[in-house]
C-alpha cells in the first residue's frame, strides 16, 4: 500500500469495521454461508444483506468500501442483529467503527462516492474496476458533448519491407465501426498520417495514396467496400486535419448507424524499422472499444520487443521521443490495456468488427503479400479516455554471440 495519511487511517478503520461485522455474523444463529442467509435470518432488505455479507467476505479492506451500507441501513442491520440476541458489546464495536468511517469520509472526501473513488485507488483490483467504471461514466458524458460515438475504433498499420532497408511501405487503415451521430449538425474529421523523427523539429506529411483508387471526384482515401454509408467529401482543411462535411445528412441515432473506413499506402523514406520506434493512434471519438493493430514481418517481430502504452494527451508533438515524459503521461491514466501478439493468420477477429478477417485478407491481397509471413501486435482498451493515445513502442532485442 502506498503510504499516506488517508491510506493508513482508512486501512485501520476499514479493517476494524470488517472485523466487527464478521463478529456479529458469527454470533448469529445458524450457518451464514451466502448473502441470502444474512437477509433471511435478520429479516432485512436483500441488498443490505448482500452488502453486509460482501463486507465480511471481501479480503481486501479497500475493496470492502463498496459494500458499506448507508447510515440508516447499517443501523437497521445492528437493530436486527440485536433482536436476534447478539451481544451489545459486539454491536457497539460495529457502531463505533462505522462512525469512525463516516468521520473519515467527511475529513478526506466530503461524500461517499468520492471516498470510494479515492480508496479504490489503493487496491490493484479495485483500481482496475474503478478505472473501467469511471471510463464508462466519461463515455456517457462525452457521447453527448462530442456528438458522436462508435462501437469499435480500429487503427491498423501494415509495415511492408522493400528492396531498400531504408524504405518501407505502410498501409494505414482507420475505421469507425458502428458510428452514429447523437446531435444534429456534427462534422467529422479526418487526420492525415504524420511521421516523426527523433531529430526532426516538426512532423512530416509523408507521400501517400489511397489503397483503392477513388472515383467521382472523391479526395479522401475511403476503403469503399467496407463503408456502409454515403461517403462525405471535404468541407475544409488545414495542415494535417481534413474537416468532412455532414456524415449523416438526415439521421441521428441508430437510424444513421454506419461503418466508415479509410485506407492509404504511405511511403516511408529513410525509415529504419530495427531501431527504437513507435506508432500511435489518437482516440478522438467516444467508443466502446479502441484497438490498434500493427502488422510486421515475422522475422522483425521475432527480433524485437514490443511494449504497449495508453498515454494521456498532455504531450506536445515534439515530446514523442522523450521516454521520461511518455512514462509520466502514461502513469496519469489508470489503464492497463489488453496486449497480445499473434501470427496474422491467427488474429482473425476483433470485437465490433464483424468483417475483420475479410478486411485483413483484402488488404494483403491488394498489397500482394502473404499473411503467413506476418505477425500482428494488438493493443486494445474498452471505453478509452478521450482524447488519449494508444501507443506501441519497439526496440531490437540484443542478440548474444
Amino acid at each position: 500500500m502506498k503510504s499516506s495519511l488517508l491510506g493508513q487511517q482508512a486501512q485501520e478503520c476499514l479493517t476494524g469495521l470488517k472485523s466487527a461485522v464478521t463478529d456479529i455474523l458469527q454470533a448469529l444463529p445458524g450457518d451464514l454461508e451466502q448473502p441470502r442467509d444474512v437477509y433471511k435470518t435478520l429479516g432485512i432488505d436483500r441488498m443490505i444483506g448482500w452488502n453486509i455479507f460482501k463486507l465480511h467476505e471481501v479480503e481486501d479492506c479497500f475493496l470492502s468500501v463498496r459494500h458499506i451500507p448507508r447510515k440508516a441501513a447499517f443501523m437497521g442491520f445492528l437493530r436486527a442483529a440485536s433482536r436476534k440476541g447478539v451481544d451489545n458489546e459486539l454491536l457497539s464495536a460495529a457502531s463505533e467503527n462505522f462512525i469512525r468511517f463516516e468521520e473519515l469520509v467527511e475529513m478526506h472526501a466530503g461524500d461517499r462516492p468520492s471516498m470510494e473513488m479515492m480508496l479504490l485507488a489503493y487496491s490493484e483490483e479495485g483500481a482496475g474496476h474503478a478505472s473501467l467504471d469511471h471510463r464508462k461514466l466519461a463515455f456517457t458524458g462525452n457521447r453527448f458533448l462530442y456528438g458522436l460515438e462508435t462501437g469499435t475504433r480500429l487503427t491498423m498499420s501494415l509495415f511492408e519491407p522493400t528492396e531498400s532497408p531504408l524504405d518501407w511501405k505502410l498501409t494505414l487503415l482507420k475505421g469507425s465501426f458502428g458510428l452514429r451521430r447523437n446531435r444534429p449538425d456534427i462534422p467529422w474529421f479526418y487526420m492525415r498520417p504524420r511521421v516523426f523523427t527523433e531529430f526532426g523539429g516538426k512532423p512530416q506529411a509523408p507521400e501517400s495514396k489511397p489503397l483503392i483508387k477513388p472515383s467521382n471526384g472523391v479526395t479522401l482515401p475511403y476503403y469503399t467496400q467496407f463503408c456502409s454509408c454515403s461517403l462525405p467529401g471535404i468541407k475544409s482543411h488545414t495542415g494535417f486535419v481534413e474537416s468532412i462535411e455532414e456524415i449523416f445528412p438526415l439521421e441521428t441515432g441508430n437510424a444513421g448507424l454506419m461503418d466508415l473506413v479509410f485506407a492509404e499506402v504511405v511511403d516511408l523514406h529513410g525509415f529504419v524499422m530495427d531501431e527504437p520506434s513507435s506508432t500511435s493512434a489518437k482516440v478522438i471519438t467516444p467508443c466502446h472499444l479502441a484497438a490498434m493493430d500493427i502488422i510486421v514481418p515475422t522475422f522483425f517481430a521475432d527480433n524485437s520487443k514490443f511494449l504497449p502504452h495508453v498515454v494521456s494527451s498532455i504531450l506536445e508533438e515534439l515530446d514523442t521521443y522523450n521516454s521520461q515524459l511518455i512514462d509520466l503521461a502514461e502513469s496519469i491514466l489508470p489503464i492497463k490495456p489488453v496486449f497480445e501478439i499473434k501470427p496474422t493468420v491467427k488474429q482473425i477477429s476483433l470485437e465490433g468488427v464483424n468483417n475483420y478477417r475479410e478486411i485483413v485478407e483484402d488488404v494483403f491481397k491488394r498489397r500482394d503479400l502473404n499473411p503467413l509471413n506476418y505477425t500482428t501486435i494488438r493493443i486494445s482498451v474498452p471505453f478509452p479516455v478521450v482524447p488519449s493515445n494508444l501507443d506501441i513502442t519497439w526496440k531490437p532485442v540484443k542478440k548474444h554471440s
